[in-house]
């Protein structure tokens, strides 16, 4: 006997309206367009401080833009939206943190007018635009309690006592995690004095 059969079928998804089009310059331009309707500003600037990674927030909004338009037109619609988009996020950031560890080892002297762009670094805290990438790529490499310290304490400017008590360090390790971090960005550092117990 034949019947309906259909409830336990699994409802076919779809994508919404702006993530659809005749290709992906269409989805694109609506991914980026008026209202954000993905929230990359917001999501990307949330997960660049989750991982704690040094990668323009504009470059990975755009980088972002791209993975979601040509998913869009090439994957079935996800259950959780946000979960994919955050997917992709994760997708860019590995892109571009290859892809400028590939550019500096190959060719470090040679930096691209849209490379230098990086005003958290040039404009806040006054590093050469021309070895933004090279910063990026000494400071990615780092282990993330490193990372994390410098984004907790330089970035979120975090109180000392409430990083240390959020964090699986010391004052002493903190301090020791900030300066790897700021190395890496040809911060000058402090030298110890001769003879010196510490504070």
């Amino acid at each position: 006997m034949e019947g309906g059969g259909t409830s336990s079928e699994t409802p076919r998804r779809h994508w919404p309206a702006f993530l659809r089009g005749d290709g992906p310059s269409e989805v694109y331009s609506r991914v980026l367009g008026d209202g954000d309707p993905l929230r990359l500003q917001e999501r990307v600037a949330k997960r660049l401080r989750e991982v704690w990674l040094l990668v323009e927030h504009e470059r990975l909004v755009t980088r972002t833009a791209v993975l979601c338009a040509k998913g869009a037109l090439a994957e079935p619609a996800p259950a959780d939206l946000e979960s994919w988009t955050i997917g992709k996020i994760d997708q860019a950031l590995e892109q571009l943190v290859r892809r400028d560890e590939e550019a500096e080892q190959s060719d470090p002297l040679h930096v691209e007018e849209t490379e230098k762009v990086f005003p958290l670094l040039t404009d806040a805290m006054l590093r050469d635009p021309a070895r933004v990438r090279g910063y990026c790529v000494r400071f990615n490499a780092l282990e993330p309690l490193a990372r994390r310290a410098f984004f907790e304490l330089m970035i979120e400017g975090r109180e000392v006592l409430e990083v240390i008590e959020g964090g699986p360090w010391n004052r002493e390790s903190l301090h020791a995690y900030v300066l790897q971090a700021l190395a890496t960005l040809d911060f000058p550092l402090p030298r110890a004095r001769k003879g010196s117990s510490g504070p």
